[in-house]
């Protein structure tokens, strides 16, 4: 087939990439032009405070009203298409390679991907898409109340970070005085009034801690002013709070546009790239903290959806959280239903153990990813036995379950149940194999994939699965040829990550 777009060379990349860079400063200076405008700006970022600063920043210029952004095949992966006319959104993404060499402390051969170099690729926001639902942020759903948050993760976070350096709740610090950061003993005071607001005690934490990592006496920026230590530390502050619902309510810097002007567009960068960083690894602790302490909350939320796969006539799954019960509701539901906890109990069968749910769940769906299974007979046609390895929680052990399926590029159909004895499977297997069901089913997934092209390089999807080469990348081997017009990319093999969701 011919080739339907020309891969550009690095020099032929170069002008857009420099374009994109001058966006990118001219987008640092503006967002911290005055208070507000920076308050906006760590509003967008607070959504997705992990992404890389370099594209929270080209989105921001691009779309500030952005909520979650993909590539047009990972939307597709979820589910969802984008709408006809949507205006794409340009991001740097990297060019990467596979290559060898020997590990120092193993004196082994290993394989390491390389950065070569940067390209833009087109993302689309979640607004310009249609299809099935996302499922919510499962740890820290987004209506839970700031103090219900506070209340539940504070000490912990406490006792997280006192790991790292001392940590004193103090009752007696003067009333006006929130806490502070002591350089000379590297310690942290938080003001532990109880008449203190536990959300306030939160943010002053973090900004104070944001202090012990930056102006330590080893610090990055021991050395520098005041007012940037302090625009630094809050910006840290408000990052992290904001990500996980907590508003300061008190954020101003009267002196952020001089602060601005007095430095050129790189150091701005530099220091906004360290501010986004810290703000990523505190969230991470937190993070860390809810997960090891199993720290729930009394809201709904969506923990997974079994929908993006289903064959006509099935009902989707979903596998929902309401405070410390789990339910799995079969079919539609109006979001309303999970407005109490009788509510999501109604929708499914419920559980009280996440482990005990999360296995039920993944007994009862019917699509499988490829690589949670193992093929283990060896029949003539396209239906076989798969092989799941599952943790039962009420005897915590780990079994292997079988099961009748059918492949397709990404997912294994199960068209039987899930049972430990695999000589039921192997009956099974026979009598749909003597009936020739299955057989259909195979072809209608190989004229699905015949049908598409997802990375554009002028092979189908089939032609991809049949050759070894990857259907969400256009150039597998990352030599800048595409697959279609590249023989050795068919024996190589090399599978390249996919654009996830991200800023």
């Amino acid at each position: 087939m011919a080739e339907r777009n020309q891969t550009k060379t690095p020099s032929q990349r170069q002008p857009e990439l420099q374009d994109n860079y001058q966006k990118l400063l001219t987008g640092v200076k503006e967002a911290v032009a005055s208070a507000d405008d920076f308050k906006r700006y760590l509003d967008f970022a607070s959504k997705f405070p992990k992404r890389s600063l370099r594209n929270q920043m080209l989105i921001y210029t691009q779309k500030p009203d952005a909520l979650l952004v993909a590539g047009l095949k990972t939307w597709n992966k979820f589910g969802r298409q984008v709408n006809k006319g949507s205006k794409a959104i340009k991001v740097f993404t990297p060019i990467t390679n596979i290559e060898k060499e020997i590990d120092p402390k193993t004196d082994k051969e290993v394989e390491k991907n390389v950065i070569k170099g940067y390209k833009m690729v087109n993302v689309f926001d979640v607004n310009d898409t249609k299809g099935v639902p996302l499922p919510q942020h499962s740890l820290v759903p987004g209506s839970v109340k700031e103090s219900e948050f506070a209340e539940k993760t504070f000490q912990a976070t406490v006792d997280k970070l006192r790991e790292e350096l001392p940590i004193e709740l103090d009752r007696n610090v003067a009333h006006d005085n929130k806490g502070f950061y002591s350089t000379l003993e590297h310690k942290i005071v938080i003001n532990a009034d109880p008449d203190k607001d536990i959300s306030s005690q939160y943010a002053t934490l973090i900004h104070e801690y944001a202090h012990s990592i930056f102006h330590s006496e080893t610090g990055k920026y021991r050395d520098y002013a005041d007012k940037t230590k302090e625009l630094q530390a809050e910006s840290v502050a408000y990052l992290t709070a904001k990500s996980f619902g907590m508003d300061t309510g008190d954020y101003s810097f009267a002196y952020i546009k001089e602060w601005a002007r007095e430095l050129n567009d790189k150091v701005l960068l530099a220091y906004q790239e360290d501010i986004q960083k810290e703000s990523a690894s505190i969230i991470g602790k937190i993070e860390d903290v809810i997960t090891e302490r199993n720290i729930t909350f009394d809201v709904p939320s969506v923990l997974q959806t079994n929908t993006s796969s289903l064959q006509e006539g099935e009902l989707p799954l979903t596998l929902l959280q309401h405070g410390d019960t789990f339910a799995i509701a079969k079919g539609r539901f109006i979001e309303s239903s999970l407005n109490s906890l009788e509510g999501v109990k109604g929708l499914g069968v419920s559980f009280t153990q996440k482990e005990t749910a999360e296995s039920a769940f993944e007994l009862i769906k019917g699509h499988i990813p490829l690589q949670h299974v193992e093929q283990v007979s060896e029949s003539k046609g396209k239906v076989q036995i798969y092989k799941r390895t599952l943790y039962d929680p009420l005897q915590q052990v780990e079994k292997d379950m079988y099961f009748v399926g059918v492949a397709s590029f990404t997912n294994v159909k199960a068209i039987s149940s899930l049972t430990h004895d695999r000589a039921i499977v192997e009956a099974e297997l026979d009598k749909l194999v003597s009936r020739g069901i299955g057989m259909g089913e195979h072809q209608k997934m190989e004229k699905d994939l015949a049908m598409r092209d997802r990375d554009g390089d002028g092979m189908t999807d089939l032609q991809e699965k049949r050759d070894g080469t990857n259907p969400i990348n256009r150039d597998t081997d990352g030599d800048g040829i595409p697959d279609n017009i590249d023989t050795n990319s068919r024996k190589r093999g090399i599978e390249q990550p996919e654009l996830d969701l991200s800023l």
